[in-house]
């Protein structure tokens, strides 16, 4: 971290460029992330093999305040989070890892791409399953999918989903699988990965606040504009 011998004045507005256009976003990324967490729903995408709504903390800056970010993480006043901040994408990265061998072992492991091919052609010989049988999704497709969605702890689909009437019958029997012990040496590292990031979440969120609050204290600047 570079040298700054310089302590900002009182309305600086360096610093109130840390605490708007850095710590406030942040501080709702990371909300964000608990909330999530603590639900299971993840918001991992089997396309982009990555989370939609996890990020490392520098996504969660605008691009044009990039250089306020820079700033914020050279300067003794902030000291600490640079370390903080690589610990919270470390833990994601690890999380991002688990997540796709896990997907990856679930697509490849013959119960359960047997049990989704199998309520994959149950499904479509009835009326209900007309759209599915007449769409472009086929059963490796929908396995996919299903994985998907056991790792996101996905519920209910909206009615306008294309899978919405196949995984509200077939929902239990997946999940019964997923959560099985045949599966648990794969699914543990994955459950650790999630509890290490809300942990790393829980301890950043309060960091952030208390220095949220020291700099606006010490500064005399509001908390927002």
């Amino acid at each position: 971290m570079a040298a700054n011998a310089t302590v900002p004045p009182p309305h600086s507005r360096r610093v109130e460029a840390w605490i708007y256009s850095v710590l406030n976003p942040v501080m709702d990324g990371v909300r964000r992330e608990q909330f999530l967490l603590k639900s299971g729903n993840l918001s991992w995408r089997l396309y982009s093999r990555g989370f939609e709504y996890l990020a490392p903390v520098a996504q969660y800056v605008d691009s044009a305040q990039q250089p306020n970010l820079e700033d914020f993480l050279e300067d003794p006043e902030n000291e600490g989070f640079e370390a903080r901040f690589r610990q919270h994408d470390h833990a994601l990265a690890e999380l991002e890892t688990a997540t796709n061998r896990l997907f990856d072992y679930l697509l490849h492991w013959e119960p359960f791409s047997k049990a989704v091919s199998n309520a994959y052609q149950e499904y479509v010989a009835t009326p209900n399953g007309s759209d599915l049988a007449a769409s472009t999704m086929d059963a490796l497709t929908v396995t996919k999918f299903v994985a998907e969605y056991l790792i996101n702890k996905v519920e209910n689909l909206q009615q306008h989903y294309m899978l919405n009437g196949f995984w509200s019958e077939n929902r239990d029997r997946f999940r019964a699988l997923f959560d099985g012990a045949e599966l648990s040496s794969q699914r543990e590292p994955f459950i650790q990965g999630s509890g290490d990031l809300s942990k790393v979440s829980d301890a950043l969120s309060i960091q952030l606040k208390e220095h949220r609050r020291r700099l606006c204290t010490t500064f005399d600047i509001p908390a927002a504009p």
